[in-house]
């Protein structure tokens, strides 16, 4: 072997030697917090609650979002101003509503039951809780996205 080629033999040796390979370290993925969007649709509901009964309202979520709703009025032969009744989310089942989220509450012009849902089907459900003696009509708000 020519110096010339021992030469070349070595510096090729030498380069692989040299040679480091390095593996990329995984990339992170973050996934960023999908923020409830404020609500931007309205919609009414009123009916009547017969006594130990309920009535509900199917409503379509369009996005990640916040719903609102808001007892606004209780009224009957009966009925006192102050009777409270079971405000419930949650989503359809047959002739019902199967509610996830509730809160007893009196009518009032401020949300009474807050919470993040969608999107897909939801309902609200307004339900006696024991303290009807004849069927109170009411009416609701339900502001959601």
């Amino acid at each position: 072997m020519t110096f010339a080629r021992k030469a070349l033999f070595v510096l090729a040796v030498g380069a692989a030697a040299c040679n480091h390979s390095s593996t990329t370290s995984p990339s992170s993925t973050s996934s960023t917090p999908t923020t409830p969007t404020a609500p931007t649709t309205s919609e009414a509901f009123a009916g009547t609650v017969p006594v130990a009964g309920s009535a509900f309202y199917s409503f379509n979520i369009a996005v990640n979002g916040t719903v609102n709703v808001t007892l606004n009025s209780v009224s009957g032969p009966g009925v006192p101003a102050s009777v409270q009744l079971g405000i419930g989310i949650g989503t359809p089942a047959g002739t019902d509503c199967t509610v996830t989220s509730s809160v007893t509450a009196g009518a009032g012009t401020a949300p009474q039951l807050t919470g993040t849902f969608g999107p897909g089907l939801f309902c609200v459900r307004i339900y006696d809780v024991g303290n009807l003696a004849g069927p109170a009509t009411f009416s609701t708000t339900i502001a959601h996205s």
